[in-house]
């Protein structure tokens, strides 16, 4: 399904638009429209998209949720925690709200298969649907739950969540908190799991200020984790735990931070805003900007065909035309072993964050979906980067690691306009010094957008070997037919099933 780049509105939206701007705040006018906003006021294309990326989300959560650092993940935590009634995805056992919200978000982005925003970068999936399944639940048997939502409330809160966080992450430059080391998405993702999990409960705006409030005092996620460990695997299901949380919170009426974002000392922007490299170092306003009338969800979010970080995704495309274009030089063992140079040119953002040349060998599985050096030699020998790319197997194989010690990686700020951050520019020179050179600006998924129907061929791909051909079908019923979805947890416990391990 096509999805157009300009959505009509109402004249009632932007009237409600131009009102939000005369009310309070920045924080204040988000909590207003987040309180405000109902589905008659999303465009049928935007509510369409939103339920196909929720589909991807739940396809990421089974496909993440027993690889080997997963699989700890919940040992873990299962350890410690007591048992609750909330769905572990990929699991039968089942523990409390914010474990279960944690774990579910360190699933979907387990993998490196979910979705990314290459304008602001945020995995949304992970920060939006696991703490929304946990309040669903909580709402559903608190005796004092102002609301027991369904399948309406389920995709209203949804594309709540899928709007909020990259407004808040544009106004701090986007990817450039992650040029500075920050796991952005764990920073602004909290803002987005607390609007969306309050809408779905139906909080007032001065309620979901306080939940956002509480989220925003959490932020943090140190992008150091990419080389090692496990705990990057994790940083979003912090964040969906800290929205979670401070949705709770403000639920049973504790009061969080108020004007959070517009705080001169000790603010979200101020504080996260301090180090930019930009004048002005925030944009405050683009957390509001287009409320109702731009729509992140279908225009903005990607979803990832190959399973590494979105950023390198244009250099994998980038090799493969390569490849088609030169497959004498650039196909088979012997006329790799001819390559004497690689030099990659990366965006800013992406140089800092996946540029860098690795210190050991091998890469542990982490390190390797977030190295450019290590992707692009997987996709010159094998021709794809998928999850066996990455299994332990291959993570230390000669022909592999020749061609990432003759990769080097640089900026270029060719690279750094909005929307092509994810592009590369490569020159390969070969032992005879003749060389090959070609540039990606948009890989697959930024232009042209992934299709709905590309969207549950993956899902149909990913979890093909992990669930039954019933399930799957319900699955798909289910979240395709949100709107008619009465009892929110019949999804829930589609999800509460052992699957096996998918990286093998």
């Amino acid at each position: 399904m096509a999805i157009s780049s300009k959505f009509e509105t109402t004249s009632t939206t932007n009237t409600q638009t131009a009102a939000y701007n005369e009310k309070g705040g920045i924080t204040s006018q988000l909590c207003t429209w987040v309180g405000d906003l109902t589905l008659d006021d999303v465009p049928e294309a935007v509510r369409t998209r939103a339920k196909y990326i929720f589909l991807d989300g739940i396809a990421c959560a089974l496909v993440g949720a027993k690889v080997p650092w997963s699989a700890k993940a919940f040992e873990a935590f299962s350890s410690f925690e007591d048992p609750g009634r909330h769905v572990v995805i990929g699991y039968e056992e089942r523990l409390g709200a914010t474990a279960a919200a944690t774990l579910n978000g360190s699933w979907i982005q387990a993998c490196e298969v979910d979705d990314y925003h290459s304008v602001a970068p945020l995995h949304s999936q992970a920060v939006v649907i696991p703490p929304l399944f946990a309040a669903a639940i909580s709402a559903k048997y608190h005796p004092l739950a102002p609301q027991v939502p369904g399948g309406k409330e389920l995709l209203l809160a949804t594309i709540v969540g899928f709007e909020v966080g990259p407004r808040v992450g544009m106004a701090l430059h986007g990817t450039e908190v992650l040029a500075r080391g920050w796991h952005c998405g764990s920073v602004f993702g909290g803002p987005a799991a607390a609007a969306s999990s309050s809408k779905l409960l139906g909080l007032s705006a001065d309620q979901t200020e306080d939940a956002i409030g509480v989220a925003c005092t959490q932020a943090s996620g140190l992008m150091a984790a990419q080389y090692d460990g496990m705990v990057k695997r994790m940083h979003h299901g912090f964040a969906a735990r800290n929205g979670l949380l401070g949705t709770m919170l403000a639920w049973n009426g504790y009061q969080g931070i108020k004007k959070v974002f517009e705080r001169p000392y000790g603010g979200f922007l101020a504080m996260f805003g301090v180090g930019s490299k930009h004048t002005p170092n925030t944009l405050p306003e683009e957390i509001t900007k287009d409320l109702g009338q731009f729509w992140h969800t279908a225009e903005w979010i990607r979803l990832k065909l190959h399973a590494c970080c979105g950023g390198i995704h244009g250099t994998i495309e980038c090799l493969a035309e390569m490849q088609a274009l030169y497959p004498n030089r650039l196909r088979g063992v012997e006329s790799l072993a001819q390559i004497k140079d690689i030099h990659i040119q990366l965006g800013d953002a992406v140089y800092h964050h996946c540029g860098w040349a690795p210190e050991e060998r091998p890469l542990s599985a982490t390190g390797g979906q977030m190295n450019t050096a290590f992707v692009a030699a997987s996709q010159l020998v094998d021709e794809q980067v998928l999850l066996e790319q990455f299994a332990t197997p291959k993570l230390n194989r000669d022909e592999i690691w020749n061609l990432i010690y003759k990769t080097h990686c640089t900026h270029t700020p060719t690279l750094d306009k909005p929307n092509i951050g994810c592009g590369s520019i490569i020159k390969i020179t070969f032992q005879d010094d003749t060389q090959i050179e070609h540039t990606l600006l948009q890989p697959k998924g930024v232009d042209e957008p992934i299709t709905n129907d590309e969207i549950l061929e993956k899902f149909r791909r990913l979890t093909g070997n992990l669930i039954s051909a019933d399930r799957q079908a319900r699955i798909e019923a289910l979240v395709l037919g949100m709107e008619d979805l009465t009892d929110i947890e019949d999804l829930i416990d589609l999800l509460s099933v052992e699957v096996p391990n998918s990286l093998q």
